[in-house]
């Protein structure tokens, strides 16, 4: 459970905690060592609440928490998720997809020594303001080709805190099992199994060696969808008091750094606002991935990783696990949550000084009509040119177009309608 904190201490504390953070969480550790780029520092107590206006619709589709979706919601979600995996365009060498996938994949090289050109900075869709619009837009390019194929389809969303998400989840007749065929030993604790899905409708899959792959090492992980559930130290279901906390700051880069999870609040007897952590997106990605951490550094508060096991855990090929749109849908929640408590508007968000492609009124990669390009990134130099299979897309996006999520034609369950 994660004590209560302020927002009160000075700027160059939360400056320096956000820099520990990159070195030693999970999700920060590959942010582009081109850049020496930190926030500069957020006005503490956030602008004045402003809470929104929404106007009655009936034509909104409704998220649901995955728990509550019916037999037939999940067959027509796992069908057209199928329907993606083995539909190639013509022209292109992988799936539709998989294309969604090596656009995760690519947010990676956006570094001066891989190549990247044009004016984006650092890691278009994580470790800084965007992370949030960025995803919300790729969760909604995503349930808009679900559409395409099946019509009555919404993402659903995966509740941390709901002890029966993760069972309903891991059924072999929707997502699949956890992994199998392989043991962990983990100090202290034992043995634990995971590895290769081996049941439910995603067992079959033959993932691309060139987008599924080990981030830390960059060997790949090979042809299977790898999962190592609830791995210790990665417990779940997460305390309510940790998601609670999120809704203490009025600030928004505060609140995405939180949500992220490269932060916690300190203890109040630490004399600290912040220390570095593993926490809510982060950690729900270990959950199911499964991460191998130095034990005697997690004891002392400390989380290193000494290793990655499945395919959640890789930052860059996580979306290649369908639980990957469900998790994101929660974050993306949580943030329409936060924006429905008085945070709604343009003035929760940074206008300027951000990395190109943070600020408010900037165009997020690959949204941003070629204006820039990542260099050239993945698990071998001499393997295929990654760039060569992308199929850009043609519209343009803003953070400014993705803070009103009703203006996107959807709402979430948690969310009471107008």
């Amino acid at each position: 459970m994660l004590p209560k904190f302020k927002l009160s201490k000075p700027v160059a504390l939360f400056l320096a905690l956000v820099a520990i953070a990159a070195g030693v969480t999970i999700w920060l550790s590959q942010r582009s060592p081109d850049s020496a780029y930190w926030p500069p520092p957020p006005d503490a107590a956030g602008p004045a609440q402003m809470f929104p206006n929404p106007q009655p619709t009936a034509e909104l589709r409704v998220r649901k928490p995955v728990t509550a979706l019916s037999a037939a919601e999940k067959t027509a979600l796992v069908n057209a998720i199928q329907t993606l995996q083995t539909t190639i365009p013509e022209g292109s060498q992988i799936s539709l997809y998989e294309q969604f996938v090596l656009q995760h994949v690519l947010t990676m090289g956006f570094r001066q020594r891989l190549g990247a050109n044009g004016p984006a900075r650092g890691n278009p869709a994580h470790s800084y303001p965007a992370f949030l619009p960025w995803h919300r837009q790729f969760l909604l390019a995503f349930e808009q080709a679900l559409q395409r194929v099946d019509p009555s389809i919404t993402l659903p969303y995966w509740d941390w805190t709901d002890p029966k998400a993760l069972s309903v989840m891991l059924q072999a007749d929707f997502l699949g099992g956890a992994g199998q065929g392989t043991s962990i030993e983990i100090p202290n604790h034992g043995a634990f199994t995971g590895g290769a899905v081996q049941t439910g409708p995603f067992a079959n899959w033959q993932l691309n060696p060139a987008l599924h792959f080990n981030p830390m090492t960059m060997a790949p992980l090979g042809p299977h969808l790898l999962r190592f559930v609830g791995l210790p130290p990665f417990h779940y279901p997460l305390p309510q008091a940790e998601i609670d906390t999120l809704f203490e700051t009025d600030n928004y880069e505060v609140f995405n750094a939180l949500i992220e999870g490269a932060l916690v609040p300190a203890s109040k007897d630490s004399g600290k606002d912040y220390v570095p952590g593993w926490a809510l997106h982060a950690y729900i990605h270990s959950v199911i991935g499964g991460s191998l951490v130095d034990w005697a550094d997690w004891q002392q508060g400390i989380a290193h990783q000494l290793d990655v096991l499945g395919t959640m855990d890789s930052i860059p090929c996580s979306p290649y696990d369908p639980i990957f749109w469900l998790h994101h849908a929660n974050v993306d929640r949580l943030w329409a949550e936060w924006q429905e408590r008085g945070h709604s508007g343009s003035n929760f968000y940074p206008a300027a000084d951000k990395p190109f492609g943070h600020n408010l009124t900037d165009p997020m990669w690959p949204w941003d009509g070629g204006l820039s390009a990542p260099g050239r990134y993945g698990p071998e130099a001499e393997g295929p040119d990654l760039r060569d299979w992308l199929i850009a897309p043609t519209a343009v996006v803003r953070p400014l177009d993705r803070l009103d999520f009703r203006q996107l034609g959807y709402t979430y369950a948690s969310i009471e309608l107008p």
